[in-house]
C-alpha cells in the first residue's frame, strides 16, 4: 500500500515539474504582434458618390516612439484601383498599442455584385503580423419596391412586394404562371433584379432563378423567371399600382 502511494505521489510531482515548465513566463514581454481589427468589413459606398471607412490596426506593444508598418494591396483583390485610396502605411503614436488606416473610396469600376479589397500588413524580424483582412465594397443605392403591382402579362394577377429586413430583399407573393401563389424572393442592387429564393425551392425542391430591372421613371418592374420543368426565362411585367 506504501509503494502505491509513494508511486502516484511521484507521478504528481513529475506531472505538475511537466506544466510548470511548459507554462509561458509571466515576467517575459508579450510577443510583438500587429494585426487588423476582426473582418471582413462591409463598407456601402454611395451610388455615383463616395464611401469611407477608419480601419483600426492593434499592437501587442506599447513603444516611446512611434511606429510606422507598411500596408499592401494583396493581388487577389478584385477592386479596381480607381475606386479606393489606401495609405501605403499606419502609424501607432507613441505610448500607444492602436493605429487608424482611413479609407476613402468612389463609386467608379465598382459593379453592383460588388468587389473585394484585400489588405497586407508587412512585419519584419522583430514583429509578426495578423492575417489579411477582406473589404467588401457594395454599391449603396437606394430602393422602395414595396406596394401593389398587377401582373401586365401572364394571367394578369395582382400581387403585393414587401421588403425584408432593411436592405434591397424582398418578397414578391407571386408569380404569373402558376394559379396558387408561390412567393418568391428577389433582391435589387442598384434597380439591377436578382431572384434569391422562393417557396417552390423550399417545398417540392424545384430550383428557381431569374433577374431583370426597374424602371426608375415608371417603377416598372421586368423579371425574366425560370422555374425549371416548368418555365423558362419567362418575361414577367409588374405594374406598379
Amino acid at each position: 500500500m506504501k509503494k502505491i502511494v509513494f508511486y502516484v505521489m511521484m507521478s504528481l510531482v513529475i506531472l505538475t515539474s511537466y506544466q510548470c515548465e511548459e507554462a509561458p513566463s509571466l515576467t517575459n514581454p508579450p510577443a510583438n504582434y500587429l494585426t487588423f481589427e476582426s473582418g471582413p468589413i462591409t463598407v456601402p459606398v454611395e451610388l455615383d458618390g463616395t464611401g469611407s471607412y477608419n480601419l483600426k490596426v492593434f499592437s501587442t506593444k506599447i513603444e516611446n516612439s512611434a511606429r510606422t508598418f507598411s500596408v499592401t494591396i494583396d493581388e487577389s483583390s478584385s477592386a479596381s484601383a480607381v475606386s479606393y485610396t489606401v495609405p501605403s502605411s499606419v502609424q501607432i503614436a507613441s505610448g500607444d498599442s492602436e493605429g487608424i488606416l482611413s479609407l476613402s473610396f468612389v463609386d467608379d469600376g465598382i459593379s453592383n455584385s460588388g468587389e473585394t479589397l484585400i489588405l497586407n500588413l508587412v512585419g519584419d524580424d522583430n514583429v509578426s503580423v495578423g492575417s489579411a483582412i477582406t473589404i467588401n465594397l457594395v454599391r449603396n443605392c437606394p430602393s422602395n419596391l414595396e406596394g401593389n403591382y398587377v401582373y401586365a402579362n401572364g394571367n394578369e394577377k395582382a400581387v403585393t412586394i414587401e421588403r425584408i429586413g432593411e436592405g434591397p430583399d424582398y418578397v414578391v407573393s407571386g408569380d404569373y404562371f402558376f394559379g396558387t401563389d408561390y412567393p418568391f424572393n428577389i433582391n435589387d442592387t442598384c434597380n439591377e433584379i436578382t431572384v434569391t429564393g422562393g417557396a417552390i425551392p423550399d417545398n417540392f425542391g424545384i430550383p428557381i432563378s431569374g433577374n431583370g430591372t426597374v424602371d426608375t421613371e415608371t417603377g416598372t418592374i421586368t423579371i425574366f423567371y425560370t422555374v425549371d420543368g416548368f418555365l423558362d426565362n419567362g418575361e414577367m411585367i409588374l405594374l406598379k399600382q
